[in-house]
């Protein structure tokens, strides 16, 4: 072989290490940008979670002076939206492998909570000193998770990241990873009393053993991978950061890009899919998003969902289902998904009232006939359709029922009103809200 030969191939050699590195260099930037990305939106849940949490804490502690039942009601109002707001940027948060159980199971009883308080004033009782009571151990315990969540934001400014295993500061001090810091308030409430009241977030229910799942076998966390893999659409190459959550249905978690998901230990169920990043666009119409979330849950298993209300907001369309068979809808086996109205993507999914709540039932039984449960309705409404159902009530016992869609003779306003096949005692009353980004319930 000539010398220029040699040298002719040993460019071309060098002009495809060149071509990798560029192309290794530019692969990196792009992971770089995106975990950059990632991280600003994390902290900035953190940084709304932390603010909610303050201002929980300081309705709660006007509550406990308050000795006037319209600024107690005004201030359980406050209450209840603030809760709301913190469960949505907790949502956001991959703290601690997603096991946040205890934290999420605080925020809910103090909103459910606020809730029963204003219901209880709005009918004219008075708040015993027990319920006085509860109001100040859920401070005391306000009080735990607003100073952890402080110290957490406080490791952010300091330099630590949500999305590092363990970090260091500026100074060069080692800083924990911020999933411990979450870990360490979970444990804090560890002890967290049972608060005996009627709201549905009750311990009566929220400890109540899951039934889809308690007789199922194990699956390994490999076959748990697989469905993960399903489950999200992607490459199982791609499905990492395994972890094992425990809690009332105890899973294994995995992430695919800005996704979490945990899939159920016994049985293999997909219990929970969560979106970390934001949609800035919509190109598909609602209908869309609802036809492509009722063939997703078919394609995971969940079969015989009914859609039952659908709001859109930021660009993301989240429908709720309730299992439905042999035309009775059963209220308590819920599941909640979250389309992207950019191309249509899963991004949300939300099983644990199904899997906590769905058995074999027997049927539905009555008493009291259709045609005479209509009879008795509102002279004001019409009747403009019927449903047999099932509907939880709020100790944690489910009532057989027809629903009643009715419309007001004077405003038009749509109404569900709900009448026990047993009795004909009116169980509930919910006043449908139609606006352009859907339908929901108050």
């Amino acid at each position: 072989m000539t010398t220029r030969s040699y040298v002719r191939i040993f460019s071309f050699v060098l002009a495809a290490v060149s071509v990798l590195a560029g192309y290794a260099i530019i692969n990196m930037n792009h992971a770089n940008n995106y975990k950059m990305q990632l991280e600003n939106s994390y902290q900035q849940s953190l940084n709304e979670l932390s603010e909610n949490l303050d201002a929980i804490e300081t309705n709660l502690t006007k509550s406990i002076y308050s000795n006037s039942d319209k600024m107690l009601l005004e201030i359980s109002s406050d209450l209840y939206a603030e809760c709301g707001e913190a469960k949505e940027a907790l949502s956001r948060l991959p703290v601690s492998q997603m096991n946040l159980g205890s934290t999420y199971k605080f925020i809910s009883q103090a909103s459910d909570y606020s809730t029963y308080i204003a219901k209880k004033i709005s009918s004219g009782e008075k708040i015993t000193d027990e319920e006085h009571k509860n109001l100040s151990t859920l401070l005391n315990y306000s009080k735990k998770l607003n100073e952890s969540v402080e110290g957490m934001v406080s490791i952010c400014n300091s330099g630590g990241k949500i999305t590092a295993s363990n970090v260091k500061s500026k100074a060069n001090v080692n800083v924990n990873a911020i999933s411990a810091d979450m870990t360490a308030a979970e444990e804090a409430f560890n002890n967290y009393p049972t608060l005996l009241y009627d709201g549905p977030f009750a311990d009566a229910v929220l400890n109540r053993e899951p039934q889809m799942i308690k007789n199922k076998d194990h699956i390994t966390k490999e076959q748990a991978r697989e469905i993960a893999a399903t489950a999200l659409n992607c490459n199982i190459n791609q499905v990492g950061n395994e972890n094992n959550e425990d809690g009332k249905i105890p899973c294994y978690t995995f992430t695919c890009g800005q996704k979490h998901i945990g899939i159920s230990k016994q049985g293999g169920y997909v219990s929970y899919i969560l979106y970390g990043g934001k949609i800035t666009q919509s190109s598909i119409t609602e209908e869309n998003a609802r036809n492509i979330a009722k063939s997703y849950l078919k394609s995971i298993g969940y079969e015989n969902m009914e859609e039952t209300y659908y709001m859109t907001n930021d660009n993301i369309c989240v429908i709720n289902y309730a299992y439905s068979k042999d035309g009775i809808v059963y209220y308590s086996d819920l599941i909640k998904v979250g389309i992207s109205m950019a191309d249509g993507k899963v991004l949300s999914l939300e099983a644990e009232g199904f899997l906590t709540n769905h058995i074999e039932r027997k049927g539905f039984s009555e008493k009291i006939k259709l045609d005479e449960i209509k009879k008795n309705a509102s002279p004001y409404l019409k009747i403009l359709g019927t449903k047999k159902c099932v509907i939880p009530k709020e100790n944690g016992l489910e009532i057989e029922c027809y629903e009643l869609h009715c419309e007001s003779n004077e405003t038009g306003e749509e109404v569900l009103i709900y009448v026990n096949s047993q009795t004909g005692a009116e169980e509930n009353i919910l006043l449908l809200l139609y606006s352009d980004g859907g339908t929901l319930t108050k």
